[in-house]
């Protein structure tokens, strides 16, 4: 073997585990080259049974040696080997349930899952702990406090769930957990929820040393407050000033928080690029089951960013209006992502306003996930110039690669029975549909057309996709790969997929073109 240290470092850390398992039983030299690798990163022990038990199995053997459970001399265990290596263990409830005891009930002097946890990290002083999912209650347990000891200043990801009851206590125990947290952290998922009336939350007598410090690679911050929360303005200002490396704010729910959190977006966070409002869900007859952001919540939070948005998605918990649709306004320069879900309140000339104003524009989405009816109407995304009777130009033609939206107002005489467009004279359904691609046909560098909807049927009003109503105007889109019309009464047949493998050399698939739930693919 071509003994390149260098070279094998490069090739080995692109395979994957069961590749570096195998090379690992060619020879000794490949044995010492790979061991490092397998080692590094432990976030796979709980993919699959078989990993799970040799896992646990390498750290009992190794605890109960240390603890005297074994007779007879100690012999090097493969954790006190290569333990040092452990760069990257898995989230701590993943490294519960791999070391949870597989008998049951639990026999004997059989240590337990945070016995197991402890001992391990008596050999991976090195490495970071991959997430937490953090709940009051467990610092119950003192087992528990030594897990989090070691933990919270290695761990890249938090999910904390702080449901308060009546102390200001809580809040700076609360502090105190985050306080712990290092450069390490990159991702943060606050829940802030509040029983009860409590007394206001005052942290000036609390030292103000760390106050400055910086979670300098905490890139993700996920927020959400109830709307009935009591005011935890020094709190929050206190965390805020730790958040001055986020690019992306996902605020599932806020309310009286609402000016101190844009204060923050324009004061300290300076690198937002991404925002996300509100949540996914569906309705329950129409009852929203988690509540709305109102619209001038959405707005104020937009308005928030100092760089402009590159990335906004609004989801169905969120309600849109004009004075939102007034701000996005003022980020179409740099918009590059906009997903909008499930709302009633977007009108198909605003939707066509952003895709004829956004130079960057590279993905649109306009989805229903509820039970609302999101579409656009044909002819206003058809957008034609009134005086010369030509598309009008879009700044996104050759920046857009996905397009998702439902179109809807083209006449069908073909469904008998069930179109109830009647159409103005005869030939005008196909006219509208020729129209429609030729404005989809101008939009060159499409990747993925989403015309279908997952969540229900909506045969009337849409596209043939025949050719002839028109198809052949799309051969120009040599970068398409995803096609779908997924609940649509297309018509297309096998001459039509026949002719889309031809004039789309890219094209790996077509959702929902055999109907009940098939697809084409490649």
């Amino acid at each position: 073997m071509l003994d390149l240290p260098e070279l094998h470092g490069k090739v080995f850390q692109h395979l994957g585990r069961h590749d570096l398992t195998q090379c690992a039983q060619v020879n000794r030299q490949w044995h010492a080259r790979t061991i490092p690798h397998i080692w590094r990163d432990l976030t796979c022990v709980n993919s699959y049974n078989a990993r799970r038990e040799t896992f646990r199995r390498i750290v009992l053997e190794d605890y109960l040696q240390e603890n005297g459970y074994e007779e007879g001399p100690r012999q090097p265990s493969a954790l006190s080997k290569y333990g040092h290596l452990i760069r990257l263990l898995p989230g701590l409830r993943d490294l519960e349930n791999t070391l949870q005891s597989q008998a049951y009930p639990q026999q004997g002097n059989e240590p337990t899952a945070h016995d197991l946890i402890l001992h391990l990290f008596k050999y991976s002083s090195k490495a970071q702990v991959k997430s937490l999912s953090y709940h009051p209650l467990v610092l119950e347990s003192d087992k528990m406090k030594s897990i989090l000891a070691f933990a919270l200043p290695r761990l890249r990801s938090l999910d904390i769930r702080a449901y308060f009851k009546n102390t200001q206590s809580e809040f700076i125990e609360f502090k105190s957990v985050l306080d712990q947290c290092s450069t390490t952290l990159e991702s943060l998922d606050v829940n802030i929820c509040v029983r009860r009336a409590v007394e206001a939350v005052n942290m000036e007598d609390e030292a103000t040393e760390n106050e400055s410090i910086c979670w300098t690679s905490l890139k993700s911050l996920t927020l959400r407050h109830d709307p009935d929360v009591l005011d935890i303005g020094p709190f929050l200002v206190w965390m805020w000033k730790r958040c001055g490396q986020v690019e992306r704010l996902h605020v599932r729910m806020i309310d009286k928080s609402t000016p101190s959190l844009v204060q923050a977006m324009s004061v300290y966070m300076h690198n937002l690029e991404e925002i996300t409002i509100g949540e996914m869900t569906y309705t329950d007859w129409g009852r929203n089951l988690h509540g709305k952001m109102k619209g001038d919540v959405v707005a104020a939070l937009l308005s928030g960013s100092r760089q402009g948005w590159r990335s906004v998605s609004v989801r169905s918990t969120a309600e849109l209006g004009r004075e939102t649709m007034n701000v996005l306004a003022m980020h179409y320069s740099t918009l590059e992502v906009l997903h909008v879900d499930g709302s009633k309140d977007l009108p198909s000339c605003d939707l066509v306003q952003i895709l004829r104003s956004c130079p960057h524009l590279h993905t649109l989405c306009y989805t229903n996930l509820t039970y609302g009816n999101s579409a656009v109407s044909s002819q206003v995304f058809i957008d034609l110039d009134p005086d010369t009777g030509l598309l009008k130009p879009w700044l996104c033609e050759r920046s857009l690669r996905v397009l998702q939206v439902k179109l809807f107002g083209i006449p069908r005489p073909d469904l008998e029975g069930q179109s109830t467009l009647l159409e103005a004279y005869p030939g005008r359904g196909r006219e509208i549909q020729s129209q429609v691609y030729d404005r989809i046909g101008r939009l060159t560098n499409l990747e993925a057309l989403k015309l279908g909807e997952i969540t229900r049927l909506y045969p009337h009003g849409c596209l043939e996709m025949s050719l002839e109503s028109g198809l052949e105007k799309l051969s120009g889109l040599k970068s398409l790969e995803e096609l779908s019309v997924v609940g649509l009464a297309t018509k297309i047949g096998d001459k039509e997929i026949q002719w889309m493998a031809e004039n789309w050399p890219k094209l790996r698939v077509i959702y929902g073109v055999y109907g009940g739930g098939k697809d084409w693919r490649r």
